[in-house]
């Protein structure tokens, strides 16, 4: 085998972690400092100077579009059936193996995988059979509640729950276990726990594994929840190998289940594992490096970096402090006409917030300007409506067991079948114990049941089922999907509607068509058809952004979408208390992951850094006065540009010396005071002590005002 690849283009930290020759290791790797390339030429090290084999090599990514970037980089080194080897997601990786195992793990050989959306609707069913009708438990509360103990490798059977609201959410589960099981489906949660069981109940399978992997890498190890550390630990024998890479100072997905304790168990469980630090960053300026080195350095539960660049230190920090959140809009703004005009593309500048609730103010005002702009995280091909249909369709015929798709599909397009019909038949299905599809036919012989139109509509529909079913078993993918389209008349319904919508959503079933000409050419598994790959294919795509999101249009999105991505150029808005850090994460102690949160958002910017709050912000209808965040007290001032209408200077804590007195104990209460916005007053209560002193003022034109008093400018008359 003829490999093109040096190690020549690696620093000398990253070849030091790539060639290493411990059995087990620890890759702290810092935003920008090339963790994927270090993780392809581990595998190719280990393949052309190890003689490892590349199906011995198991290498686990967090995101299909990681999987898809390492299997393309190897590619175009290796001469192989990429596609063979074990590179994937968690849920892929454990799909594939309980492809092969499917009657150990005690599913039926064409189980079909289901997403959030098809978990939410089953649950929705359930709590209508079953009476269970509470306004404290919502379908996706009870989804979340058995997605979590799923993580935590719960049975509905083994839970300790002891109160009223969360013994319904287990009741709900149980039923869903068993609803799932008879009707063949697996939700994403049940992907990895199913592998774990199989692996802890089946020594056989446990050891064949443990033979195939010579060595595992994970990245982005510090994304690990509970299972998925578990299901590491139980495919590791002595003789397998870690490495795993990961950055404790980017772990913000721990309100989803993420433990960054798991990169110390790794070191207490896998004794004598070595260490090794990537610091060198290819991204960002100094000057950025050096904002997101002095906010992070206030953590105290971290592994210790200093990310350094061989670059300049580029331009200043811009901290703009604004009047309130209309004026931060208009700076973000025009700040973004001038870089369009000074040659910067749209889709290099981003806008970072907190909170969802905030693009509001910034869309209006890129709307108002004409710019384009994609909230990114918007609804993905294979999760838009009209897409789900053709699949629910092509599931319920190999499936007739799928009730979820069933219920999809009964009236789409509209066929004459209302709520009472349908309601009518899963009460026959129930009473009869057999699937809805099933319930047609046997119904139907029941003249009483259902009207005479009714009874048409729902004949027409087994037929076409199995219609779809004979499609299925001939020709190749692209002609039956397009057979599909055609016998279900999905496309009528847009045809006859010109509006840009109806057109888009024509266009995306043609895209299907090319979508399933991509997949003729699969590397298949064992008792795995292409029809099979594809469905599955669907659901796991679920959950990530594709291509589209990347037109020339500016980006905005939360902190937490921003991970794994970078721009030249960064507006990183509503630094405030209460905001970021949010107010939950203060009352809850839970500042280090708001910190590292803002440490994310600062190394995404490579070029320029922009950073603004809000003196005043309109929060629930009111207007509240705002303190400018912690995290921008631990910036060095020496790098910032403060820029804006009187900004506060942070920096100097001078500011507050006009209020030392008051700060030393002496009392407001009683005290006349005077406002530029809001006129007179008189201040009625005070809470809080010295910087973040509270005063409610009870204005004589506007009413009772909560202000901050280091930064109101309340002047004691």
């Amino acid at each position: 085998m003829e490999l093109r690849y040096t190690l020549n283009d690696l620093n000398e930290a990253q070849r030091n972690a790539v060639c290493n020759l411990s059995q087990n290791c620890l890759v702290i790797a810092g935003a920008g400092s090339g963790k994927t390339r270090v993780l392809i030429q581990r595998i190719l090290w280990l393949i052309e100077d190890n003689d490892y084999s590349p199906y011995s090599i198991l290498a686990v990514t967090f995101t299909n579009k990681a999987a898809r970037e390492i299997k393309t980089r190897l590619s175009n080194t290796l001469n192989i059936k990429i596609e063979s080897m074990w590179v994937g997601t968690f849920h892929g990786i454990c799909h594939r193996i309980l492809r092969s195992n499917y009657q150990k793990a005690l599913l039926p050989k064409n189980f079909q995988v289901i997403d959030s959306e098809d978990q939410i609707r089953i649950i929705k069913r359930i709590m209508k059979e079953n009476e269970i009708e509470n306004s404290q438990i919502q379908p996706k509360q009870v989804a979340w509640y058995i997605n979590k103990k799923k993580d935590q490798s719960v049975r509905s059977n083994k839970t300790k729950d002891d109160d009223f609201i969360t013994i319904q959410y287990n009741k709900i589960y149980k039923i869903y276990e068993d609803y799932c099981n008879n009707s063949g489906l697996v939700d994403f949660g049940e992907i990895i726990l199913r592998t774990l069981e199989l692996f802890q109940k089946n020594i056989e399978t446990r050891k064949y594994y443990h033979n195939l992997f010579k060595t595992i890498l994970i990245d982005e190890f510090q994304d690990t929840n509970t299972i998925q550390y578990d299901l590491v630990r139980i495919l590791t024998s002595n003789d397998t190998s870690i490495f795993a890479v990961g950055d404790d100072d980017q772990s913000i997905y721990g309100w989803r289940g993420a433990k960054v304790e798991n990169i110390e168990k790794l070191q207490k469980d896998y004794n004598g594992i070595k260490i090794f630090r990537l610091e060198q960053n290819y991204r960002s300026t100094g000057n950025i490096l050096d904002a997101a080195n002095s906010v992070i350095l206030n953590n105290n539960s971290r592994m210790g970096k200093n990310l350094w660049t061989e670059g300049k230190s580029g331009d200043l920090i811009k901290i703009y402090s604004a009047n309130d959140e209309i004026d931060e809009a208009n700076f973000v703004v025009e700040n973004i006409e001038s870089l369009v005009q000074n040659n910067f593309k749209r889709d290099e500048i981003s806008i970072l917030y907190r909170s969802n609730a905030q693009s509001r103010v910034f869309e209006e005002k890129l709307i108002s300007k004409g710019i384009p702009y994609k909230i990114y995280g918007g609804f993905r091909f294979f999760e838009r409506s009209e897409i789900k249909d053709v699949i629910a369709y092509m599931r319920l015929a190999v499936n007739h067991n799928d009730d979820n798709s069933f219920e999809r599909i009964i009236n789409t397009p509209v066929r004459g079948i209302g709520e009472k019909t349908k309601a009518t038949l899963r009460d026959f299905s129930k009473k009869e114990k057999i699937s809805l599809f099933e319930a047609i036919p046997v119904a139907l012989k029941n003249e009483n049941i259902f009207t005479k139109k009714a009874s048409e509509s729902l004949n027409e529909f087994f037929k076409l089922i199995n219609l779809i079913k004979d499609i299925l078993s001939k020709e190749d993918l692209p002609f039956q999907i397009n057979e599909i389209i055609k016998q279900t008349k999905i496309k009528s319904t847009y045809e006859k509607s010109k509006t840009e919508q109806s057109r888009s959503k024509l266009e995306n079933l043609d895209e299907l068509i090319s979508a399933a000409q991509e997949f003729l050419n699969v590397d298949l598994d064992d008792n795995e058809t292409v029809l099979d790959a594809f469905l599955t294919h669907t659901s796991l795509e679920s959950g990530e952004g594709q291509g589209d999101e990347w037109d020339e249009c500016v980006q905005l999105m939360t902190l937490h979408s921003s991970k794994g991505l970078e721009f030249p150029i960064v507006f990183l808005v509503g630094l405030e208390e209460n905001l970021f850090p949010s107010r939950m994460s203060i009352e809850e102690d839970n500042l280090e992951e708001e910190r590292r949160l803002c440490y994310v958002g600062i190394t995404r910017a490579r070029k320029n850094l922009y950073i603004s709050y809000a003196q005043l912000r309109r929060q629930y209808g009111t207007e509240n006065f705002c303190m400018p965040s912690r995290f921008l007290k631990e910036i060095p001032q020496e790098i910032v540009e403060e820029i804006g209408f009187n900004p506060r200077k942070f920096f100097d804590r001078g500011n507050l010396s006009n209020l030392d007195n008051i700060f030393e104990g002496e009392s407001v209460i009683g005290k006349r005071v005077k406002h530029k916005k809001f006129g007179e007053g008189v201040v009625i209560s005070s809470e809080g002590f010295e910087s973040n002193t509270r005063v409610e003022v009870s204005f004589d034109n506007v009413g009772k005002k909560w202000l901050i008093l280091a930064i109101a400018n309340l002047e004691f008359m």
